[in-house]
């Protein structure tokens, strides 16, 4: 498959508008917290209960969402974790943005995950790539010459 493809698929672009997305969001963040218009135990509140006025009315209209009691339940009890991770993430990452010097620091530190991701999910999944040494040197490069890129800044 040609590279140049991969720029009109679907994941490829719905990962950018991702990150246009979160990027508006933690410089959304970042202002309101700077400006002192809110602090940030409310910001994690307010944001986490629109989110799930949000999410209860998109569960109402979306026709192929199972009800709860359909779940299985053992794929329930990860949905909870993965709930609960999300909202422990938005503490961390709040409270991170609201007290780093430079918010792109906080997204260094974040962008480390890719890291994790890939080291686990080529060793543990199926459906990913076999792991590789020169992917994962190619990745520790990148994000150090991103590191490098905004301490400059």
């Amino acid at each position: 498959m040609n590279s140049i493809y991969m720029f009109r698929e679907k994941w490829f672009i719905f990962a950018l508008i991702s990150m246009f997305i979160v990027t508006l969001i933690d410089l959304t963040k970042k202002f309101i917290l700077d400006k002192k218009m809110i602090n940030p135990t409310e910001l994690i509140i307010y944001s986490a209960m629109v989110l799930g006025i949000i999410g209860f009315f998109h569960f109402l209209t979306d026709k192929k969402c199972r009800p709860v009691g359909k779940m299985n339940k053992n794929l329930f009890f990860i949905l909870l974790l993965i709930g609960l991770l999300a909202y422990l993430f938005n503490i961390a990452f709040t409270k991170s943005i609201f007290l780093a010097p430079e918010v792109s620091l906080t997204g260094v530190i974040i962008s480390l995950n890719i890291i994790f991701v890939y080291m686990f999910s080529s060793i543990f999944f199926e459906k990913s790539p076999k792991f590789n040494f020169d992917v994962l040197f190619g990745l520790i490069l990148i994000l150090s010459g991103v590191n490098i890129i905004s301490r400059k800044f």
